[in-house]
């Protein structure tokens, strides 16, 4: 089974996630990506936070960890701990053609459940766990 790390990046009230928007579908998508090979979670973590914002953070609690269907199992984390300038990189900048955008959002906390959210969608329990976890 594929493990994924999904970053719930926090600041002022609001998480950072992908705006993505492929061909005429417009979805959102949590920072972050697949574990790979002889990668443990946290490496992962950290190099998926910069590859995709440019950021160094410090990997905070542990949100959820949860299966999707046997395609892959999510662990979640919240950070409130980074530096660096906000800039795209990775696969995602490399992709990047006037039909196949990465776009940075900030979203307030109460926006998070309406989003169309890969991987998700984050459930009530999901939400109320972030709620407990931000300072």
């Amino acid at each position: 089974m594929r493990e994924r790390v999904s970053l719930y990046i926090y600041e002022d009230g609001r998480f950072l996630v992908f705006k993505r928007i492929r061909e005429d579908r417009i979805h959102h998508v949590a920072i972050g990506g697949g574990v790979e090979p002889g990668e443990t979670i946290l490496e992962a973590a950290l190099r998926e936070a910069k590859e995709e914002t440019n950021y160094d953070i410090v990997l905070g609690p542990l949100l959820w960890v949860r299966e999707k269907e046997s395609e892959y199992r999510e662990h979640a984390y919240l950070v409130t701990e980074f530096s660096g300038e906000l800039a795209l990189g990775g696969p995602e900048l490399a992709r990047q053609t006037p039909t196949d955008q990465h776009i940075f959002q900030w979203v307030p906390l109460q926006d998070l459940p309406q989003l169309d959210l890969y991987p998700g969608p984050l459930t009530l329990q999901q939400i109320s766990k972030i709620q407990q976890a931000v300072p």
